[in-house]
């Protein structure tokens, strides 16, 4: 199986690692982009993958088009790739709030028979700790089953409904940045303690793994490592009592609910 993928931001340089990572050869990943500096980014980082020239090039050569560009940027390349030849071959696209429906309106005749799949993953694919959403037409998963073995290796794949792909796109892939504010306000807090950045620095990132590391070992809920670390009368307690609960969980929730209104009005 060869992979094009076109575009590589951010997200796209995390595909081509975690495409790597999941055992796909380099010489089986082609890249088509813009700019000649993204180019030249590119062959620094990645020095065994193919940049293609033309997205023609890229669609003759590949049986898995995957699409990581903005998605103000959908209509032109989906009208582009749909002038040429895509039997046999599946289009999978990293784009926020472009629906399948529209995917294959902008392919045009192609877009009729053309197997259509929508990911939403988070940049963690790059080391196989990513999560993605996925969606996709059941007839197709048969042509898609090593596409999909390959994808499982980069990370936690969860298959939803179309609507529910904006979700995931709020809870993992933005969700990274909310996660890592939480961070940011405990060792902010944490230094006014201890006056030291790099020690507040590495007390916060040890103290969440540690939380990680005893919820998945051990099976506990957060409410179960709440309580057996806050014991009665202690200092964890003191510092509980005075953690307002709710108001972190409505600030989330809001930030949350302003990231997915966000996320339905993109284009």
């Amino acid at each position: 199986m060869k992979y094009g993928i076109i575009g590589c931001g951010n997200l796209g340089k995390a595909l081509v690692r975690g495409l790597l990572y999941a055992g796909v050869n380099a010489e089986a990943i082609f890249v088509n982009v813009k700019s000649e500096q993204t180019k030249q980014r590119v062959r620094a980082e990645f020095e065994q993958i193919a940049i293609v020239e033309s997205k023609q090039e890229l669609v003759n050569v590949t049986e898995t088009i995957i699409l990581v560009v903005e998605p103000k940027n959908a209509k032109e390349v989906l009208q582009e790739i749909g002038s040429y030849d895509l039997n046999g071959k599946s289009i999978i696209s990293f784009m926020a709030g472009i629906k399948r429906a529209e995917i294959r309106q902008y392919l045009g005749e192609q877009g009729k028979t053309a197997c259509v799949v929508r990911v939403m993953p988070n940049v963690s694919i790059a080391n196989g700790s990513g999560i993605m959403g996925i969606t996709y037409d059941e007839a197709n998963k048969a042509m898609l089953e090593e596409v999909l073995e390959v994808f499982e290796k980069m990370g936690y794949v969860l298959q939803v409904d179309e609507d529910g792909l904006d979700t995931i796109t709020v809870t993992a892939a933005s969700g990274l940045a909310f996660a890592a504010s939480l961070m940011q306000a405990y060792q902010t807090a944490g230094n006014v303690l201890l006056q030291n950045e790099v020690a507040s620095r590495e007390i916060t990132l040890r103290v969440f793994e540690n939380v990680i590391d005893l919820i998945k070992k051990e099976g506990l809920s957060f409410a179960d490592l709440v309580a057996r670390i806050a014991t009665k009368g202690g200092t964890t307690e003191a510092g509980m009592n005075a953690l307002n609960q709710e108001v972190i969980v409505e600030s989330m929730e809001a930030c949350m609910q302003a990231s997915l209104a966000k996320c339905k009005k993109i284009v």
